[in-house]
């Protein structure tokens, strides 16, 4: 989360390749008029017709099958939360491709047409990402977030659900004193395979935090080391098909937060090591990351973009613009789950209101859509391990 209303620096040129999805993002609104654009199942119909409509030929937008009758797609399925939508088959166990599935703690195989195939295993340890796990705890598969007012909640990024664990009664020490004033609050939050999560108040403390308790454990971080007094910050797997992971954050002194320098935290909690220097925004980077190794940002403000980033020099490897915020930022969180991206984004009106909306934004078509239209809670910190999915079936 960010809460500076400081003379902000210009934000950088997007990248070609933005430009060129933020053209098609244009001429998916022009075209998009019934559906509701909080609907997260109706979104792309229309712009999915622009595509060329073949008689027969069946697409998905989000978790609606449509098939092409007449010279238009009518809708025809809404695949359940556990299924996958397949373009030209409907909804599916899983996606094509993917050699196994997971349902529950089993490992099935999965089919070459989504269907699922026969029982490869019942997995002791759990299972997540097509594999039976050995280090994954319960309840790392899920999405954790914070909000302003201590409060540590669960979210399930398949019903779009909430469930609260509990409050938090971290003795946090004083807030930075360019930051603020009085008790420091939390500030950000990553999750690791133990479904512990590792909170950031705006005092510099890291604390480890219990997701199934809420119970809070001072960690030996060195408030401000590096020059990294707020930051942003998430797991990342090492690799492809590695169980190893590291923490890496985002963000500086608390008056250059924006700046965005990304370093990496080890395993004992003892200091930063920079690596790089993360282009300027109107404000700082929120981090996630996924199973596959790799690191993704967010950035709110006039011009709000997702873009993955190469976890050895802070380099943009690709950037996508989301569409404009209502108004200014006034706590965001970001998380990866199935491949697609949750933004929690917190917006002041300007007259003391304050609206909390979760969008869902998929790299794939570069749509974004309302994932919860209103979540009542100011929330400024989430995470997700390495354990949680990174194909999506919803």
């Amino acid at each position: 989360m960010r809460r500076t209303h400081r003379p902000l620096r210009p934000r950088l040129p997007v990248t070609a390749a933005c430009a060129l999805v933020a053209g098609l993002g244009l001429a998916i609104a022009a075209c998009t008029d019934a559906p509701a654009d909080d609907d997260p199942q109706s979104v792309g119909l229309d712009a999915a017709v622009g595509t060329g409509c073949v008689e027969g030929s069946g697409t998905c937008a989000g978790s609606a099958y449509s098939v092409c009758q007449g010279g238009e797609f009518v809708q025809v399925q809404v695949c359940a939360a556990t299924a996958a939508c397949v373009p030209g088959v409907g909804c599916a166990a899983c996606s094509p491709g993917e050699v196994a599935v997971c349902e529950g703690s089993a490992l099935f195989a999965c089919g070459v047409d989504g269907a699922r195939g026969e029982k490869i295993a019942d997995c002791e340890s759990g299972c997540a990402n097509g594999k039976c796990v050995t280090d994954c705890a319960t309840g790392s598969e899920l999405i954790y977030v914070v909000d302003a007012e201590n409060t540590l909640l669960s979210f399930d990024p398949r019903t779009s659900d909430f469930a609260r664990v509990g409050r938090l009664d971290c003795p946090a020490g004083p807030i930075w004193p360019d930051f603020g004033e009085g008790t420091a609050t939390p500030f950000s939050m990553a999750v690791d395979r133990q479904a512990r999560a590792w909170v950031l108040f705006g005092s510099g403390e890291i604390f480890w935090v219990d997701t199934a308790t809420a119970a809070c454990q001072r960690s030996p971080f060195p408030p401000g080391d590096g020059g990294f007094q707020l930051f942003g910050m998430a797991f990342v797997s090492d690799g492809e098909d590695t169980q190893s992971e590291t923490l890496h954050v985002a963000g500086g002194p608390v008056d250059a937060i924006e700046l965005g320098r990304l370093g990496t935290v080890d395993a004992r909690a003892s200091g930063v090591t920079e690596v790089g220097v993360l282009p300027a925004h109107d404000y700082g980077a929120e981090l996630t990351g996924n199973g596959n190794g790799e690191l993704w940002a967010y950035w709110p403000g006039p011009n709000s973009s997702v873009a993955r980033i190469d976890k050895s020099d802070a380099f943009v490897e690709q950037e996508w613009p989301l569409p404009g915020l209502r108004g200014q930022p006034a706590g965001w969180a970001f998380a990866h789950w199935g491949g697609q991206f949750f933004v929690f984004i917190s917006e002041s009106d300007g007259a003391g209101g304050v609206a909390s909306r979760v969008l869902r934004f998929d790299p794939v078509t570069g749509r974004t859509v309302v994932a919860v239209e209103e979540t009542g809670r100011r929330i400024v910190g989430a995470g997700v391990s390495t354990c949680a999915p990174v194909v999506s079936n919803f």
